[in-house]
């Protein structure tokens, strides 16, 4: 990065102080179809908001006249050591966000001493991903069908993941309109002829384009090349296509998955205690209560208004994590409060390297941990370990409506 774009990107981060913050500054950064595919969720929204929502509905319970010097927010969570109980989440299409992409992501995610979850839909290989220093685990798509995946899990082992993440809830992509509307669908092709076609939407945003063309034009997922009948990798939009095949593996293919894999298996997409048993009974270490950030289907519950029945469904046999509407310090408090042991995020980290690439990751994250100390010495909590459903309201005690421009 040059000096001239190092104090640009300094200017644009001074004025972050939170997510909020971040995701407006991302939006002057993107072309409206690379930011609303970020930002976007599926049909009207409904569960988007709801994430969100869900979280303002909860009030906190504090202690008074206490004086919380240092609060403790590491954690352990299956073997990883965490400065702060929050991992990075796996987001497709982060390269062309910023050509830091996954590796800015997951290398930003080491420095906060902290884990990245790498996606099998990245904009690098995950060999590439996985050279990056740090804790790593393993989200596996389907993809085309089981054999790709028992590729794409093989090599995962063998570049050195520690967990693996199976995906439920894509038996085919949610039906994000904006994308459509966009031009952002399955038959979407980069390459010149459609980047001149482009250029008037994109003109706004040169710098973007400039790093996007730098960068090569990546709009393939790399780990999809030996996937596919003539070797090619696919678009990141073929995964909206909808074949005979699902994206998400099934149960069985999350049995053969405990059998082949000797490190942590975590399933994502839980929302209810149906699938949370069936998970805990063919014996996965993790479940993450998860509704894909409201981009998969539209009138899914909020994550965080069924978390307490599913922590206590399984109680100890399964390490309970989160995704899906954390914006603030606070609401990683609400979760852990509430039984989760950590949270996922998502679209904070994008944001932030929308800003400046794997320095503006860094910021959002040291934002979210500046928020959850101030929160944990306000409630006057000494310990993350200490959180239970006491510190949070039973009933909203008012209700927050936050415009969302």
């Amino acid at each position: 990065m040059s000096t001239l774009s190092e104090k640009m990107a300094k200017r644009r981060m001074s004025g972050v102080r939170n997510s909020d913050d971040a995701r407006r500054v991302a939006r002057s950064q993107l072309p409206q179809a690379i930011f609303d595919y970020v930002d976007g969720g599926a049909e009207d929204e409904v569960t988007l908001g709801w994430n969100t929502q869900a979280f303002r509905d909860l009030a906190f319970e504090p202690r008074g006249g206490t004086w919380i010097a240092n609060p403790i927010l590491r954690t352990k969570v299956l073997g990883l050591d965490l400065s702060m109980p929050v991992l990075t989440a796996p987001c497709g299409g982060m390269r062309l966000v910023h050509p830091d992409g996954d590796i800015g992501i997951a290398a930003a995610a080491s420095k906060a001493g902290i884990a990245h979850v790498a996606t099998s839909a990245s904009g690098f290989s995950l060999e590439e991903i996985a050279q990056t220093p740090g804790p790593q685990w393993f989200q596996a798509y389907r993809f085309s069908n089981q054999e790709a995946m028992k590729t794409l899990i093989h090599r995962a082992k063998a570049a050195g993941f520690e967990g693996l993440v199976a995906t439920i809830d894509t038996s085919v992509a949610g039906n994000r309109e904006k994308d459509f509307r966009n031009g952002f669908s399955y038959n979407m092709r980069i390459n010149l002829a459609n980047v001149v076609k482009m250029a008037p939407k994109m003109a706004s945003r040169p710098g973007w384009v400039y790093r996007f063309m730098r960068d090569g034009m990546p709009f393939q997922l790399p780990n999809t090349a030996d996937l596919t009948v003539d070797g090619k990798p696919m678009e990141l939009t073929e995964m909206t296509r909808v074949g005979k095949d699902s994206h998400s593996p099934s149960w069985e293919d999350i049995a053969w998955m405990r059998t082949n894999w000797d490190g942590p298996l975590i399933v994502k997409g839980i929302l209810n205690v149906a699938d949370a048993e069936r998970a805990r009974h063919i014996g996965v270490d993790g479940i993450i209560v998860s509704n894909h950030g409201g981009r998969q289907l539209d009138g899914a519950p909020a994550t965080i208004s069924v978390l307490p029945k599913i922590a206590e469904a399984v109680g100890d046999d399964v390490v309970v994590m989160l995704d899906s509407g954390i914006r603030r310090g606070s609401d990683v408090v609400k979760a852990l409060s509430l039984g989760a042991k950590a949270v996922l995020i998502g679209r904070q980290p994008a944001w932030g390297l929308a800003i400046a690439g794997e320095s503006g990751v860094s910021h959002t994250l040291e934002i979210l941990r500046t928020e959850m100390i101030r929160t944990m010495r306000l409630l006057g909590c000494p310990s993350v370990d200490h959180l239970d459903p006491t510190w949070v309201a039973e009933r909203p005690l008012g209700r927050a409506v936050a415009a969302r421009q």
